[in-house]
């Protein structure tokens, strides 16, 4: 069965896009600031067993800011990744809009959920995003090539593993008494580090793709819903208005 000729309906993500990025730089803000208190755990403590909060206040004061800026960190962690996901749907559900003849190899489900299933997320997620900037295009464009991702695409990945990786890594030791205090300091700021590098290459990912899809929708002149053809001009004249006939009451004659 052949595509449809007119175009599937069109939802921009722009929105989507703009929350996703103020996310973005909201969490690398506050992974900052964690990562600058946890520096200064290193060289004020937190406090002993045997001591009293006078004895040490800055240690007290860097302890509670790692945790205060920590909760920060996960408050706004929860809602960057919801968003993001809502954002990458939308995103790779406008490729049908932009190209019916061109199937997406990944569907916005898929997309989306690639994330969250082992082995497959350290792949998957990032074809389908640089997927969805590639189709992002119109037909013709498409079918004359298919670009390479700009360099922030992969250095947005690999800074998203080693981020990932490390965090598992630092968590880890983090609940192992037998790695010193130090020790797992040092790797939750290697771990926020490549994090903060992770959201700015990832706000560039999303503001490039965001970009392509504005521009091939309006040089489409695409609308949120598909405009219907219009009705055939060689139609004979409409009789809606002449009356029908009425017919005879048989009881009438009858009575007469």
């Amino acid at each position: 069965m052949n595509p449809s000729p007119y175009h599937a309906p069109f939802t921009s993500a722009h929105t989507r896009a703009t929350i996703v990025k103020i996310l973005l730089i909201a969490g690398a803000v506050v992974t900052g600031l964690y990562l600058f208190v946890e520096t200064l755990s290193l060289a004020f403590p937190p406090l002993t067993s045997g001591q009293e909060p006078g004895d040490n206040p800055m240690g007290v004061l860097v302890t509670l800011a790692i945790f205060l800026f920590a909760l920060l960190s996960i408050i706004i962690y929860i809602p960057t990744v919801i968003s993001f996901c809502v954002w990458l749907y939308r995103a790779s559900d406008n490729l049908r809009a932009f190209n019916q003849w061109n199937r997406p190899e990944y569907s916005p489900g898929w997309a989306v959920g690639s994330f969250f299933v082992p082995f497959v997320n350290l792949v998957v997620p990032y074809r389908a995003v640089r997927e969805t900037w590639q189709k992002s295009r119109t037909a013709e464009e498409v079918h004359l090539a298919e670009p390479a991702p700009p360099a922030s695409f992969p250095i947005w990945w690999t800074f998203w593993l080693l981020a990932c990786f490390a965090g598992n890594i630092s968590m880890r030791a983090g609940f192992n008494e037998r790695v010193p205090e130090s020790t797992a300091t040092i790797l939750s700021i290697i771990a926020s580090g490549l994090s903060i590098v992770a959201a700015v290459f990832a706000y560039i990912v999303v503001d490039t793709v965001d970009k392509q899809q504005e521009e091939t929708s309006q040089k489409l002149k695409l609308e949120a819903f598909p405009v219907p053809p219009p009705p055939p001009a060689n139609l004979p004249p409409s009789d809606a208005g002449t009356p029908l006939p009425i017919p005879n009451n048989p009881q009438s004659e009858v009575q007469a």
